[in-house]
């Protein structure tokens, strides 16, 4: 394509780039941690965590299209979606440090405070994050620099998940251990991701701009959700990106309880965390040449089919020497972050291919999607751990059955190889291929030049 596009420009694509930061810090740490939280630190069981997940999702359902239909259609002279990042964001941190916060109580309200910690903060993410990625193909019209974006974007989500996945632990024994430590650290966590949130919104400023002097189109709700519902590659997408979240969520719940039951080695989650950030790290930068060389399609299919391969091998033999396990998790940490990023990439794509096909581009719609299918698939994954580890006996802080530990490596490597599966056999079938997405393009900049 030798189109010229308008561009962003760089200090401004590194502004934007620290709500990789904010996003990803809340996402780890929930996927990472929570479920360990709750059952080992604030004493509830792993049945009610798994329906708490699986709850908080059937309402973000219906709260996240809402919110990418109210991002498209707001008017103001902050712009379209900066306004629900900069003034949902601080009520994102106090609710990131409620959720890690364990006050004494009966059995029964502890369970009521986790579920309406855990709502309302299912909520505040919605409104902060569906906005944030909005923003990405409206900084930028040129389809090389989208994905650079997402590329500095979810580089910026390494820096969260060396936070969360290497330093939590060890910052919370420093914070005092136990809930003291946790409170402390949700806190940090709150913080950090209502500033990342500021700064991002920053970045954006000189690109998400609403003439509110312009007479408003007519809300239609039927058109707005037909750009979602017959947009086949949206909802391919839509399918093999939640099965690989759903694949990591699985394992990232289990984490914990591997090193602790299985290997007896929690001193061994951070140098493993610190092999799969390596890895991911490498990645990121390989990201736009790799694209332009094999195309998005592509390169998402065989980083889910490869993703596969060390998980197999930890499978098959979970009590493996430690370099085999560092050697194996970096190669994981590599080839699972190219579809994890992608995704993101190929967004604006589907966002394309609905103007081309519908004449409207509801970039705030098309993000609420990815980001429920995100939650959906981490809540999925959180939902099966929780409910198969009680399913077969499992009891926090005490020596585990066979059956438990089988169960927990199961979770912890083949769980996660059924859902890389699914993404492949879903991506077969987006039919938006560098080819198509030219002739897209074409079409839509004689649009544009009428």
């Amino acid at each position: 394509m030798n189109q010229k596009y308008e561009k962003a420009k760089f200090s401004d694509v590194f502004k934007y780039s620290f709500g990789g930061l904010g996003s990803n810090l809340a996402f780890f740490l929930v996927m990472s941690f929570l479920t360990f939280f709750y059952t080992d630190i604030f004493g509830i069981s792993s049945y009610v965590v798994a329906t708490l997940m699986l709850i908080s999702r059937f309402i973000d359902a219906f709260t996240d299209p809402i919110m990418g239909m109210l991002g498209d259609n707001t008017r103001s002279k902050m712009g379209k979606y900066r306004p629900w990042i900069i003034f949902g964001a601080p009520v994102l941190g106090v609710l990131i440090f409620l959720l890690f916060t364990a006050p004494e109580m009966s059995p029964t309200m502890k369970v009521v405070y986790a579920y309406v910690i855990y709502i309302l903060y299912s909520l505040a993410s919605t409104v902060v994050n569906i906005p944030y990625h909005a923003l990405t193909p409206v900084l930028s019209e040129d389809p090389q620099q989208r994905t650079e974006i997402v590329a500095w974007k979810q580089g910026m989500g390494t820096v969260s998940q060396f936070v969360i996945t290497i330093l939590a632990l060890p910052l919370v024994e420093l914070f005092g251990g136990g809930k003291q430590g946790w409170v402390l650290y949700g806190a940090l966590i709150g913080i950090m991701t209502t500033v990342s949130f500021w700064i991002c919104a920053w970045g954006g400023k000189k690109y998400d701009k609403v003439d509110v002097e312009v007479k408003k189109e007519k809300f239609n709700l039927k058109e707005n959700l037909q750009l979602l519902a017959c947009n086949k590659p949206m909802l391919m997408l839509m399918i093999a990106f939640g099965t690989d979240v759903l694949a990591n969520a699985t394992y990232s719940a289990v984490n914990m309880y591997y090193f602790k039951y299985v290997l007896g080695r929690e001193d061994l989650v951070s140098p493993v965390a610190t092999a799969i950030l390596v890895g991911s790290i490498i990645s990121i930068p390989l990201l736009p040449p790799l694209t332009k060389l094999i195309g998005k399609k592509r390169l998402y299919w065989f980083g889910s089919l490869l993703s596969i391969l060390p998980l197999a091998v930890m499978w098959i033999k979970p009590i493996a020497p430690v370099i085999v396990l560092m050697s194996m998790m970096g190669a994981f940490g590599f080839v699972s972050k190219l579809p994890g990023n992608l995704g993101w990439a190929m967004l604006p794509e589907c966002s394309d291919y609905a103007e081309w096909k519908f004449g409207k581009r509801g970039d705030g719609l098309l993000s609420s999607s990815l980001t429920f299918i995100n939650k959906f698939g981490m809540a999925i994954g959180g939902f099966i751990a929780s409910f198969f580890l009680g399913l077969v006996g499992f009891v926090a802080n005490q020596d585990q059955s066979a059956a438990v530990i089988s169960m927990i490596v199961f979770l912890r490597f083949g769980m996660p190889i059924l859902g890389y599966v699914a993404s492949l056999i879903s991506m077969y079938f987006y039919e938006i291929t560098d080819q198509k997405y030219e002739e897209i393009r074409r079409d839509l900049d004689a649009r544009h030049k009428k």
